[in-house]
């Protein structure tokens, strides 16, 4: 593996053997890698032009590098003087997984912080408030699910139509999902009524004041569904034509905005009478209706076309048909964590805190694996609709060894520093030991979890969504038993090792399912053009 990879690099050292070896050294451990994916020297060597560039950056050591430019397949279904291809397929295969990787990790972030934000002003309400925040945590979770059926099938589409040459198509695909998100809209109101067993539920029924505070946050919440799941679907148009930039301005104006009006709605001012917990809700369906009026007018400047539509039958079960199924693996993903949580509170509460203060810790690494399997969705959607189902093929592969390599040294860090991480979060030393070693065993799946989130983005993209339901539903199912079959024997640490295991064969089912998929959105793509 190490030999073929070596060869195209000239290097000139400048201090030591060691570090002139590095870059032969770093593509050799990604190869790896690319061996595990079953494609052999052929992918491995793929990583030649790039695996320099990461490894020897430095002042000690540089690398000269032969470009090798690869040219599309003559054998395409449609090709090149049919319909131009995008840009972004222009660019270097790295390059263009850069430039949707980086932006849609910090989009990630960003949406990450409305949560941190309502929590950092609700807890200067009380224990009872911010405690009602939390119960509500998987009620608001619910909800995203449910928008994400259509952002996600919009997504997948709206690449789809973009390699085809087809922008129209695009906006098309972005009217039906927001239709759905007024459908959504409608529907979550129905949900209202259920605000208090929900909390019977969970476990907080026999709390009033957290029920009440709770009862506000959620009856008011459930108003913004529309609204949140439209500025979702008008992001994933973005995503679809490879236009981040202006994804990343709303969600940056709409965190500092949201981040002035909570205190404004939660203790009033200005004329505005005093909403406490609901505030926070109130802001965030305000935010939300800012970037779905910012993200529509910003997305016609990209030259989308977003003409008024009647709801199409077709095209909304196309779109819900790609994004139903990875939706309901998260809600499904969410009750079996549940049912892991029971089963450790069972051998210590601490278990259970070192569960969650682990999810805490490694949620930056989590973002970084799905904001490559946003890229490799688009990549591999717009070769789909370019009619080339040999690059769509080879894009996704290019991106999950990608993705593996980056997490080695998110795994390596959580190795060093697993200890001192936890430590900011808690000082009781049963969870701080226990999370360590979450984090310390868990760490070693990193770079399949990147796998995995790129073959779930590639098989979004073929709208082939079915197989990453099934594989993740099976998969996340077994570690309930797993557990409770090897935890009395070898303790928690077992536990820990199971979501490994599973993890692990997640990325390696669905990076199979991948290579058998039939690409069902390949013939769409053809259509389209």
């Amino acid at each position: 593996a190490v030999v073929p990879l070596a060869m195209p690099l000239q290097l000139r050292r400048r201090s030591s053997p060691l570090l002139a070896r590095g870059p032969a050294v770093g593509v050799a451990v990604a190869s790896v890698v690319g061996f595990c994916l079953g494609r052999g020297p052929k992918v491995a060597a793929s990583l030649a032009p790039w695996g320099p560039r990461l490894y020897t950056k430095g002042p000690l050591c540089s690398v000269r590098i032969r470009p090798r430019l690869t040219r599309p397949s003559t054998s395409s279904a449609i090709s090149s003087e049919a319909a131009p291809l995008p840009q972004l397929l222009t660019l270097h295969p790295y390059r263009a997984l850069w430039r949707l990787a980086w932006p849609t990790i910090i989009i990630a972030l960003l949406r990450t912080s409305y949560g941190i934000i309502d929590s950092f002003w609700i807890g200067c309400l009380g224990v009872n408030e911010l405690e009602a925040m939390g119960a509500s945590s998987f009620a608001v979770w619910l909800l995203l699910l449910t928008g994400e059926v259509a952002c996600l099938g919009v997504h997948a589409v709206a690449a789809v139509c973009e390699g085809a040459g087809e922008r129209n198509g695009v906006g098309k695909a972005v009217v039906q999902g927001l239709w759905f998100s007024v459908f959504c809209g409608i529907l979550t109101l129905f949900l209202v009524p259920l605000i208090g067993a929900y909390f019977q539920l969970v476990g907080v029924g026999h709390r009033p004041a957290v029920v009440a505070a709770g009862t506000a946050y959620l009856r008011l919440l459930i108003w913004g569904t529309a609204p949140m799941t439209a500025c979702g679907v008008l992001a994933s148009g973005f995503k679809g034509v490879a236009e981040l930039r202006p994804v990343l301005i709303v969600n940056v104006v709409c965190v500092l905005l949201n981040f002035a009006l909570d205190p404004l709605f939660i203790w009033g001012g200005f004329g505005l009478r005093p909403m406490g917990v609901g505030g926070a809700a109130v802001a965030t369906n305000l935010c939300a209706v800012v970037a779905t009026l910012i993200s529509f007018k910003l997305l016609q400047w990209q030259g989308v076309t977003l003409d008024p539509a009647p709801p199409s039958r077709s095209a909304l079960q196309r779109i819900v048909k790609i994004g139903l199924p990875i939706s309901l693996g998260g809600i499904a993903f969410t009750f079996i964590y549940i049912c892991l949580g029971h089963l450790l509170s069972s051998m210590g509460g601490f278990y259970l805190a070192a569960l969650g203060l682990g999810h805490k810790v490694e949620a930056m690494a989590f973002t970084v694996t799905e904001g490559f399997g946003a890229a490799a969705a688009t990549l591999v959607g717009q070769w789909l609709g370019a009619g080339r189902e040999k690059e769509a093929r080879e894009s996704s592969i290019r991106a999950a060894i990608v993705a593996a390599a980056v997490m080695v040294p998110f795994a390596l860090i959580f190795q060093v520093f697993a200890h001192p991480l936890v430590a900011i979060f808690t000082q009781d030393p049963d969870t701080i030991l226990a999370a360590t070693s979450y984090l310390r065993i868990v760490s070693f799946c990193f770079p399949f979890m990147g796998i995995e989130h790129v073959m779930d983005g590639s098989l979004m993209a073929a709208g082939d969504t079915v197989p990453s339901f099934l594989t993740g539903l099976l998969c996340n199912t077994a570690r309930i038993p797993l557990s409770i079959w090897l935890a009395p024997k070898y303790g928690v640490s077992a536990v820990w090792l199971v979501i490994v295991t599973t993890t692990v064969a997640k990325a390696l089912v669905k990076r199979w399912a991948f290579r058998r998929s039939r690409l069902p959105l390949l013939a769409r793509g053809q259509q389209v053009a």
